[in-house]
């Protein structure tokens, strides 16, 4: 009854898991399968005076996305194998424990139909319970990652043919690992007396090893896939903490400006727009934190281009090296941006609000022509030996005039979906590069969980007394659902995944008690022998908790080294390839969890009757 128990659940477990893995892709007008999840993500738009970036903005995080897919597909199929290999546990244990009576019915003249079938219906009834159990699990689960979906994350509709596949793939596949074993009793030739008299109380040496590195395998694969959703949850926790400008927290929200005059299509004309339009931005009641960027520069998030800058003393392997290239990305930012986003500068300063436009005279004490450039400190300690001052030219610019780095600003806060795109930053002046849609950032005294509408009533009352332009919002919507996005994404498949590796996990530890029970069954002539000569009860029980100890320490040590091959080879860079707390926590759960499992075992081998032996 608890083999048939086993059969039903560990098969229930493998198609439930193989299905997710199989919806998990789709095929679409024959160019093959793909993930079915997608993003909204940073957008990219035109700044005068600057060249089309190669690399858009949301090519990072479509890649993260990418990359966070097929790490959820290989820890689900990672949990499949350890399901199938709890099912083909299940069936060596149980053909180990029906082997004699089986050859016994043999050498009696019983049919093969009689045998045969008789295995044939057991699993196909255990297959078709556990089909109705699997895809029970595998539904819910696709509605709670539909439903849980952070904003702006949507699944498509999958395939159905893969599922059906990969079904069909499994069903007979267990048919024929369940029945293949008592076909063979009927091969030609076969020592059907030598199987008789050896029944199920030993097997040999070689089956004995197979069956450790199954037990260990089984572990290893558990502990990988809740190592590795550990570490994709974790990484959510790096979000940063909006600005709080009001004692009640306030609500901050994000909007597309665009305007809508006519006058619009000259830059020095929409740079004093957006120019006005912050002014009656900070000028309202109840709005703070205004800052006004391209899209996605408040968190870091941008197009990039190469850029070229001049380093004066720099060397390379002993060389001079004055000119560095690198993949920055641009940002065009309006006066305050830095202040009103918590970036402290390292060394000069930002953009004056009397600041030079496209088209107006340089300011006193510059040189002719000279534009001014603020770049992040990631960039500055890595491409440069005192920044302030020096040059810098995008590739692509209509003209050779560089640009003077006149600031040195602390980095954007890192992490989530974009996170593997360029980590150097080059701010330009949106008054001398006016986008043709410029993004605000501001926080309004409103509670949290009041709704959008109210918010966005008042920063229209603020646009609406700019003196200059008609400015159109679009794309309103909270910070908050935007930092969901982009640093909830792999927390969210983080939960799917640690959802599949729990019943990996349940699955490996069941599959371990019973490849135990058979382990300790085989060798009960050798428990046998040892308690004839003088080997008391305890010393068995140890012998076996030892062996267990032994068998989950190296199962979960191979499994946490897994899981970081996993984490730095298929997830992106925001996804940490270690945590302490994770890893003692997973290794003392499994270890434990091994050695309670093989207890029952244990007492077993104890109670090997010498007996048994002498009879043999």
């Amino acid at each position: 009854m608890a083999l048939n128990r086993t059969a039903i659940v560990s098969c229930a477990a493998l198609i439930a898991l193989m299905l997710g893995a199989a919806l998990l892709v789709r095929d679409v007008g024959g160019t093959g399968p793909f993930h079915v999840i997608e993003t909204a993500a940073t957008p990219t738009v035109e700044v005068s005076g600057l060249p089309a970036p190669p690399a858009p903005a949301a090519r990072a995080e479509r890649a993260d996305l990418g990359q966070l897919a097929m790490t959820t597909l290989a820890l689900l199929l990672l949990a499949g194998l350890t399901a199938l290999a709890t099912v083909l546990g299940v069936i060596g244990s149980e053909n180990l424990a029906r082997k004699g009576r089986r050859v016994i019915e043999v050498m009696l003249g019983a049919p093969p139909r009689w045998l045969v079938g008789a295995a044939a219906r057991l699993w196909r009834r255990r297959l078709l319970i556990a089909g109705g159990m699997g895809g029970g699990v595998c539904v819910a689960a696709a509605v709670w990652l539909v439903r849980a979906a952070p904003p702006g994350t949507s699944v498509a509709a999958p395939a159905l043919w893969p599922a059906a596949a990969v079904l069909l793939v499994i069903v007979l596949m267990v048919l024929a690992a369940g029945v293949a074993p008592v076909w063979r009793l009927y091969a030609p030739g076969r020592s059907l007396a030598a199987e008789a008299d050896s029944r199920q109380y030993t097997d040999p040496r070689p089956q004995q090893f197979n069956r450790v590195l199954l037990i260990a395998g089984q572990l290893a694969i558990a502990v990988a896939i809740l190592a590795s959703s550990g570490l994709l949850v974790l990484s959510s926790a790096a979000r940063p903490a909006l600005f709080a400008a009001f004692p009640g927290g306030g609500q901050t929200v994000v909007g597309k400006l665009a305007s809508g005059a006519e006058q619009a299509t000259d830059s020095a004309a929409q740079a004093a727009i957006y120019e006005s339009a912050l002014g009656a931005l900070r000028n309202a009641p109840g709005l703070a934190a205004e800052s006004l960027a391209t899209p996605g520069a408040w968190m870091g998030r941008g197009p990039e281009i190469v850029a070229e800058n001049e380093c004066g003393p720099c060397f390379a392997g002993g060389m001079p090296r004055p000119i560095h290239r690198a993949q920055v990305q641009v940002h065009a930012v309006m006066p305050g941006f830095f202040a009103q986003r918590g970036m402290r500068f390292v060394g000069g300063s930002g953009f004056a609000e009397s600041d030079v436009r496209t088209g107006g005279e340089a300011p006193v004490g510059a040189d002719s022509g000279q534009r001014s450039v603020v770049i992040n400190q990631a960039y500055a300690a890595a491409h440069f030996n005192n920044p302030v001052g020096k040059r810098l030219t995008l590739q692509g610019s209509a003209d050779d005039l560089p640009y003077h780095v006149i600031g040195v600003v602390s980095d954007a806060p890192r992490g989530g979906l974009g996170n593997s795109g360029s980590a150097y930053a080059v701010y330009y002046s949106a008054l001398q590069h006016p986008p043709v849609e410029i993004e605000l950032v501001a926080t309004v005294d409103m509670p949290p969980s009041a709704g959008l509408d109210d918010s966005l009533r008042v920063v229209r009352q603020a646009l609406d007394t700019a003196p200059e332009g008609d400015l159109v919002i679009s794309d309103f919507r909270r910070a908050d659902d935007e930092l969901a996005r982009v640093y909830g994404t792999a927390g969210w498949l983080g939960g799917g995944t640690r959802t599949a590796g729990i019943l990996a996990g349940l699955v490996a530890l069941v599959g371990v008690t019973s490849t135990l029970r058979a382990h300790i069954r085989s060798r009960l002539r050798e428990m046998g022998v040892r308690a004839a000569l003088g080997a008391p009860p305890r010393t068995l029980r140890r012998m076996v908790v030892r062996e267990a100890l032994r068998l989950g320490a190296a199962g979960t040590g191979l499994g946490l080294w897994v899981a970081t091959f996993l984490v730095a080879f298929l997830s992106p860079s925001a996804v940490g390839i270690f945590d302490p707390g994770i890893f003692l926590g997973v290794g003392v759960v499994f270890i434990g969890s091994a050695v309670l499992v093989a207890l029952p075992s244990a007492r077993r081998a104890a109670s090997a009757d010498p007996r048994e032996v002498m009879e043999g």
